[in-house]
């Protein structure tokens, strides 16, 4: 070998040692988590919750006071009332728990909403907007995201992905969002959890490998206490989002981009149906807009779920649609501003 060859592969080996060292410390920096506030102090106890909520109240947020705040209308289209008040932040993602007396929510810094996982925190307050109380801040537990947070059936567990950005899990914590238990092992990515009605069932956003694009997203199914393989639902190379069972555990609803053309930049999305086993796959809705997070009504013969169409000034706003994926309805119909996310 010459001189000048051996120099040359030198330089070789070297800068690629350089991009290795380069290539994980860029990969430190991401997974670092924020740094928790210094007078946040984690709830041991749940208060005593305030009534329940009605029923047939929908809850949703909007951002039609110039941020994102929850809201609680007594029956799907009607006017609704705020639940939060604080314009420094945008609230977001409602969850009424199954005994109806509370709700979870996150807030994020106004102007961030759903955009950044690792400025989340979370937080619940009873359905009655009374009683608000942190759960978990950005950066508990060393993760540097957390998002997706949705209760137990029967209340006592919390079920949301959390961890490192580049390779989040699948946890449970108790109600107080403490204590967090890592179901999940796997490689790639790991969101979207939500539990089946008897609880014994956890559905999630996964990927068949480690490396993970974004069409690789599928849904998988896992037993509650992580002791057995998740199995695999989907397996057709389309991005899937939002996995939730029907309140009977027959039927699972999930989000799928179905395709990456059409009239929005960020392309078509539907949500799609099929029996809890995975069988019998179809969309509830098909068309050219975005159509996102499926919400079982409690009797499980209606779908809420926030949709965008192309030419809507406010952006998206809350439909209904019937399980045989008939008589699709504006529910937030004449509202202003963005509403989202339902939650029944």
């Amino acid at each position: 070998m010459s001189l000048r060859i051996a120099l040359v592969l030198g330089g070789m080996a070297v800068l690629a040692v350089l991009a290795v060292g380069v290539f994980l410390v860029l990969l430190a920096v991401k997974n670092r988590p924020p740094k928790v506030p210094g007078d946040f102090v984690a709830p041991s106890a749940l208060a005593p919750a305030a009534g329940a909520a009605p029923s047939g109240s929908l809850f949703y947020d909007s951002d039609r006071t110039g941020n994102f705040e929850v809201y609680v209308a007594p029956s799907p289209g009607a006017t609704p009332t705020a639940l939060t008040h604080d314009p420094t932040w945008d609230s977001w993602w409602p969850r009424l728990s199954p005994d109806r007396h509370r709700v979870l929510f996150y807030r994020t810094p106004k102007g961030v909403h759903d955009t950044n996982f690792s400025k989340t925190h979370l937080w619940m307050m009873n359905a009655d907007g009374t009683g608000p109380v942190e759960l978990r801040p950005p950066g508990l537990d060393g993760w540097a995201q957390q998002g997706h947070a949705d209760w137990s059936p029967d209340g006592q567990q919390l079920v949301m992905f959390g961890g490192k950005n580049t390779n989040p899990q699948i946890y449970v914590t108790q109600a107080t969002g403490q204590s967090p238990r890592r179901l999940t092992d796997r490689g790639g990515i790991n969101v979207d959890p939500s539990f089946s009605p008897d609880g014994r069932t956890i559905a999630f956003v996964g990927c068949p490998q480690s490396v993970c694009f974004e069409d690789d997203y599928e849904i998988y199914t896992m037993a509650a206490d992580g002791a057995s393989p998740a199995q695999r639902m989907t397996d057709d190379r389309l991005r899937d989002h939002d996995p939730y069972y029907s309140p009977d555990g027959t039927r699972i609803a999930w989000l799928t981009r179905t395709s990456t053309h059409g009239q929005h930049p960020g392309g078509s999305w539907n949500i799609r149906i099929a029996n809890a086993d995975g069988s019998d796959q179809r969309r509830l809705t098909d068309d050219d807009q975005i159509n996102s997070k499926p919400e079982w009504s409690r009797d499980g013969q209606t779908i809420y779920f926030h949709r965008f169409e192309m030419g809507r000034l406010t952006g998206f706003s809350i439909f209904s649609i019937d399980i045989a994926g008939s008589h699709m309805v504006e529910v937030t119909a004449g509202q202003p501003g963005v509403n989202e996310f339902p939650s029944t």
